[in-house]
């Protein structure tokens, strides 16, 4: 009886520590996922208002690739390519249901047009706007929902 017993209780401890391993995973996620957005809020607010311009890389204006690129290497040390679609290969495809802080969204704002933003949480996203400079706006507006393209996850970022 004992033979039998043996074997529950090695299997009881193997499955014990692999769910416990789990928990620690979605624990940590959870606390790197509120770092990210904590960092991008910050970013964000320090940049705010930050002009549009096509072609801009710094505080005199910039444009939406450039607020990334610039965003990455400062807050991840993570150097992106410096194109929206460059960018837009810069990692993994994700679905939309799964996008995270950090995330790239992407969207087709005409026929060749392309614009990019960081997700920071909460259904918004970070970006530098033609219109409005360096903005936060919601991925649920009319406008943005029409254009979504995709989730990109640096592979840097990437679990």
């Amino acid at each position: 009886m004992n033979n039998h017993l043996i074997p529950v209780l090695v299997l009881s401890l193997v499955l014990a520590g692999c769910s416990s391993q789990g928990e620690r995973r979605g624990v940590n996620d959870s606390i790197r996922i509120q770092v990210i957005n904590s960092q991008l809020n910050t970013y964000f607010d320090d940049w705010r208002g930050t002009p549009y311009q096509y072609g801009g890389q710094g505080r005199s204006g910039l444009d939406c690739s450039a607020f990334v690129a610039n965003a990455y290497r400062e807050l991840f040390g993570v150097v992106l390519p410096r194109t929206t679609e460059q960018q837009a290969s810069a990692g993994r495809a994700v679905a939309a249901s799964k996008v995270q802080p950090g995330d790239l969204v992407l969207f087709k704002t005409g026929f060749f047009d392309r614009h990019i933003g960081i997700y920071n949480g909460n259904g918004s996203f970070i970006h530098a706007s033609q219109s409005k400079g360096v903005t936060r706006s919601r991925l649920d507006n009319p406008y943005w929902q029409r254009a979504f393209w995709k989730v990109v996850r640096p592979v840097n970022l990437d679990n």
